[in-house]
């Protein structure tokens, strides 16, 4: 059980974390794998990261790195012989192209991070932007509240209590302790920089910019 590296969208003019993996169901279904054969990270286990962007009701998929390390970077770009297999099974000539084989959740960090959770896309957020998508349209756009979801889980469970300590991660009364801890940071602006090192910002569309 690992934290996995989230996906990556572009929404109000800066990268933010998204909790989804809009690609898998097409590469499952094609039978591709795209990830790096040179690099593997227990921190990402699909070996690639996405850029997305909602342009008016639409999901589009901007751009695609291979999850790797160089220049000090964790991405590095894609083959273009792995990134044609892509294109061809979407089918498109180039990115950025819309979402068409997307059904389910999006789940988008909004604030500081509360929670760290040490298992895939577990952590908890103040706040949480769900959007549901149905063949690459938004069709439901929400903000959660998180914080107070959390506030009310600790309320209800005294054996959770414990994550309302500052020293959360050294708390001895869980057997979770190792594994999920209250993130005391005041920082709520932790990845606000996390572009691409590749990114092209002219296919940055007019929708979300």
């Amino acid at each position: 059980m690992t934290a996995q590296a989230p996906e990556r969208i572009i929404t109000d003019g800066r990268p933010r974390a998204l909790y989804a993996d809009p690609l898998y169901p097409l590469l499952q279904s094609h039978g591709l794998d795209l990830s790096n054969p040179h690099c593997r990270s227990t921190g990402n286990y699909r070996g690639y990261i996405g850029t997305w962007q909602i342009r008016g009701r639409t999901l589009f998929l901007l751009h695609l790195n291979w999850m790797g390390y160089e220049n000090g970077t964790c991405e590095v770009p894609i083959p273009d012989e792995t990134l044609t297999k892509l294109l061809c099974a979407i089918p498109c000539a180039r990115l950025p192209t819309p979402a068409r084989w997307f059904n389910g959740v999006l789940r988008i960090a909004v604030g500081r991070r509360l929670i760290y959770s040490h298992h895939g896309w577990s952590h908890w957020f103040e706040r949480e932007r769900v959007i549901r998508v149905k063949a690459g349209e938004i069709i439901r756009d929400r903000e959660v509240d998180t914080r107070s979801i959390l506030d009310w889980a600790l309320r209800r469970y005294p054996g959770m209590q414990w994550l309302q300590d500052e020293d959360g991660e050294r708390h001895e009364s869980s057997p979770l302790a190792p594994l999920i801890w209250r993130d005391t940071s005041a920082d709520d602006d932790w990845e606000a920089d996390w572009w691409p090192p590749d990114f092209p910002r002219h296919v940055l569309g007019a929708g979300e910019e």
